[in-house]
């Protein structure tokens, strides 16, 4: 009983971020994965996929075989998040949480900690059981979620609100971002998308994997951007995110300077 428990537990995540990747459009994903055949527009499918199957076959499949199951997704899982530590998260489709870091690595490893306990413990194969917690954990997940979600949407759009009312005139942007960043790449689609005057007045420059960003900005992940005035003198204080970012680009001031 006690391994069933543990085995269904495992698959309550699996089934809330898969569900989550499925139904976000693919081109709105800061998905990590730039190559390969895991890039997207397919890869958040593919591994959306996998995620719904591994679920099925935590709750299905009888004895030892879904203890070991769930251990060795949640090893691979483990594995995955140390790789991408100071990517955007995607894991949960469009929920804006933190980057990928020590927290994501520790619930992983946390996963595969309860699989190694259900694999101790024994068989079992109470599926009805499975099931019911199965389906709690995943409202569990999918509330915790929502609600990380939300409070990050409520501070940026307070980030944002507070860029639009500064005082300071805003005639430049100096720009910060990377190859690999995701939402770097879909800043630069916004940006490009802009009228030419604003779009003239960001500079940007592409930061190598050894390069920081000056001063503050070096402890904020990409993309980040600083305000400048008519001399290109710094103007209020940096921003990070590309909702902070885009606001910041859209406060130029695209009259001609005296």
């Amino acid at each position: 009983m006690v391994a069933d428990v543990l085995v269904a537990v495992l698959a309550g995540p699996l089934v809330a971020s898969g569900v989550a990747k499925l139904v976000a459009p693919t081109e709105r994903l800061s998905w990590p994965v730039g190559d390969g055949p895991l890039a997207a527009p397919h890869g958040p499918r593919l591994v959306a996929s996998a995620e719904l199957v591994g679920a099925v076959l935590l709750i299905v499949v009888p004895g030892r075989l879904a203890a070991v199951g769930g251990l060795v997704a949640y090893l691979a899982l483990t594995g995955v998040s140390h790789a991408l530590r100071g990517q955007e998260c995607a894991c949960f489709g469009l929920a804006r949480l933190a980057s990928v870091g020590r927290t994501h690595i520790v619930m992983n490893a946390v996963g595969a900690s309860l699989g190694a306990i259900a694999l101790l413990i024994g068989p079992g194969a109470q599926t009805a059981l499975r099931v019911g917690v199965a389906i709690a954990a995943t409202a569990l997940i999918t509330g915790v979620v929502v609600a990380v979600d939300r409070r990050a949407r409520a501070v940026e759009a307070a980030k944002e609100k507070q860029i639009v009312e500064r005082t300071d005139a805003v005639y430049g942007v100096q720009l910060y971002t990377t190859e690999s960043c995701p939402s770097c790449r879909a800043l630069k689609k916004l940006v490009a998308g802009m009228e030419p005057a604003r779009r003239d007045a960001v500079v940007e420059t592409v930061l190598g994997p050894d390069d920081a960003a000056p001063g503050a900005m070096a402890a904020m992940g990409v993309p980040c951007a600083q305000g400048l005035d008519g001399d290109g003198r710094r103007v209020g204080e940096p921003v990070s995110g590309i909702g902070s970012v885009k606001a910041l680009i859209n406060s130029i001031v695209v009259t001609a300077r005296v």
